[in-house]
């Protein structure tokens, strides 16, 4: 009896819980811009992120600064900018921050000219990127999601019809770095698992980064609506009142 009075107890917390979490609306703000490396997130942290007064901020930024021809930065130039971002969003509010992307390296060599990279490839480039990453989230007692290894773990960037990142097969174009509408889910998830285990109860949250947040060639690209991950989170967390 005793045993059963303790799980009914449980239930009704759960329950409880529940409803609570359903009386809830969010407030999510899609704050992804093409082309966006870390200088520039730290250029519009006021406009975008603390003019909003977010309880949560998502960030995700990276790959152009390990990519794109226009953005590139040294290594210790991005881990300067990520950790001044980190430092300056902690102030202000909660933050949760993700590894960047896989990326498909024939696919960029075939836009690119392979000698920006050395020796070396452009995976190889977002891997030390995401080292960085994990550094910076144990030193500032960040809660990190591995992005990249629950993209990797799904297929990575490949060239078949299934990848979760856009190419000829699934999109007509050579891509390999930009998510398709379910690679999209498959980020919304995973942040919305983060948030529900570690975060629970926030009320207004804004997803910060580059074009993959941005929702690039996804209906409703920059918006809450529509595929981009802010916008499957925003189902997600606020699923009761679209019914």
């Amino acid at each position: 009896m005793t045993q059963f009075k303790s799980i009914l107890t449980t239930c009704f917390i759960l329950i409880s819980f529940m409803l609570k979490a359903q009386e809830m609306k969010v407030k999510i703000t899609n704050a992804g811009y093409n082309g966006n490396n870390t200088e520039d997130l730290l250029k519009r942290l006021d406009k975008d992120v603390f003019a909003k007064d977010p309880q949560l901020v998502i960030m995700m930024i990276g790959t152009n600064d390990m990519l794109n021809e226009r953005n590139r930065l040294s290594f210790a130039q991005y881990e300067k900018n990520y950790q001044e971002l980190i430092t300056l969003i902690k102030k202000k509010s909660k933050l949760m921050i993700m590894t960047i992307p896989p990326v498909n390296d024939e696919y960029i060599f075939a836009r690119q000219d392979r000698k920006a990279y050395g020796e070396s490839r452009p995976q190889s480039w977002v891997d030390s990127a995401n080292r960085i990453i994990k550094k910076l989230a144990k030193k500032n007692k960040v809660k990190l999601i591995d992005l990249h290894q629950v993209l990797t773990a799904c297929g990575g960037a490949g060239v078949d019809q299934e990848s979760l990142f856009q190419n000829m097969a699934n999109s007509g174009i050579t891509d390999g770095v930009h998510p398709t509408k379910i690679g999209y889910r498959v980020i919304g998830t995973a942040v919305f698992q983060a948030i529900q285990y570690n975060m629970p109860g926030v009320e207004s949250i804004v997803c910060f980064g580059d074009s993959i947040t941005f929702g690039y060639q996804m209906t409703g690209m920059g918006t809450v609506k529509g595929d981009s991950y802010p916008a499957v989170l925003n189902r997600m967390m606020n699923d009761s009142y679209e019914k």
